[in-house]
């Protein structure tokens, strides 16, 4: 039995839920990588696929059937990574919840050390992992050490952002944070207490507003550095790469993602920084990002951020 079953009284278990669409190959990757964990006869990993037109479901039941730790679902329509991670919780026999991207390896000790940044903090309500990026030009560098927005802006501040993994400290530390992409764990209480993630974001942003309500519940949210996981990114056929990392690859993705950061900014922020966001740094962003889409001839996407963004300002 690990330190982290001492301390917290006997083992608990912990259901690792993973949301899929169309990445049959890699889910299979990140569910393995998963099982492969200390303590692994502590867990479930709950995948929801969400009604992927590839062999998703062939693949796991071929590769995990006889796993009774590996439990498939299979939504009832399209539904985005909201409904995912909802309907996976619903389903979860676990003490605490992990939330997983499937574009993830994580490393052996990482529900250990999840479990370890818990007892250290006895306030926490969500402890993430360190994601490293794995991926052509971006090898070894840091995601973030701690994820905030600018009030006034809405604009993302990472940090530690793209730092070397060499840089950090050579005895791992924990960092305070507002919210994870990505992954994160939560105790499942938490979860439901909070009413999980806030569907009508459907895409994007939800994970910020999620930890951002487990923030202002009281609680605190850190990212543990002894917790790694390796994010692989994933590029889909058709999807231009400079448009991927800024996250509008997609026409509805980018809708929502215009939209959710003003109905973000005026659930969190003041009246007077969310009208910042909405009528001063939206409108740039439109700008901003229309020129990048158009640069990379997908007027659709230029089209689709301008829809959303006036989407947020009416309340839509």
């Amino acid at each position: 039995m690990s330190a982290t079953a001492d301390r917290l009284g006997g083992a608990p278990r912990v259901s690792v839920i993973v949301p899929t669409f169309n990445r049959a190959k890699m889910v299979c990757s990140c569910v393995a990588s998963v099982l492969a964990a200390e303590d692994s006869n502590l867990l479930e990993v709950i995948v929801i696929d969400d009604c992927s037109p590839d062999d998703t479901k062939a693949r796991v039941a071929a590769q995990f059937g006889g796993d009774a730790r590996v439990r498939y679902f299979r939504n009832a329509r399209n539904s985005f990574q909201a409904v995912s991670r909802n309907n996976g919780a619903k389903v979860a026999r676990g003490d605490y919840l992990f939330f997983l991207d499937d574009d993830n390896l994580v490393a052996p000790t990482v529900l250990a050390e999840l479990l370890d940044c818990f007892a250290r903090h006895p306030d926490a309500g969500l402890v993430a992992p360190l994601s490293v990026h794995r991926r052509s030009g971006g090898d070894g560098l840091v995601w973030t050490l701690g994820s905030d927005f600018s009030h006034w802006t809405s604009r993302p501040k990472d940090r530690g952002g793209n730092l070397p993994l060499a840089a950090l400290p050579a005895e791992p530390i924990d960092y305070p944070t507002t919210y994870s992409p990505n992954a994160f764990m939560v105790p499942r209480r938490l979860y439901e207490e909070l009413g999980g993630m806030d569907e009508r974001f459907v895409q994007i942003f939800e994970e910020s507003d999620f930890g951002w309500r487990v923030v202002e519940s009281g609680r605190s949210a850190w990212i543990a550095a002894r917790a790694r996981t390796e994010h692989l990114g994933f590029l889909e056929p058709g999807c231009v790469p400079e448009l991927r990392l800024l996250g509008i690859e997609k026409p509805y993705r980018t809708y929502c993602f215009a939209r959710n950061r003003i109905r973000f900014a005026r659930r969190h922020f003041s009246f007077l920084q969310a009208l910042s966001v909405a009528f001063v740094f939206a409108p740039l962003s439109v700008v901003w990002y229309g020129r990048a889409a158009l640069r990379n001839r997908r007027p659709d996407i230029a089209w689709a951020y301008l829809k959303g963004t006036l989407a947020g300002i009416v309340g839509a």
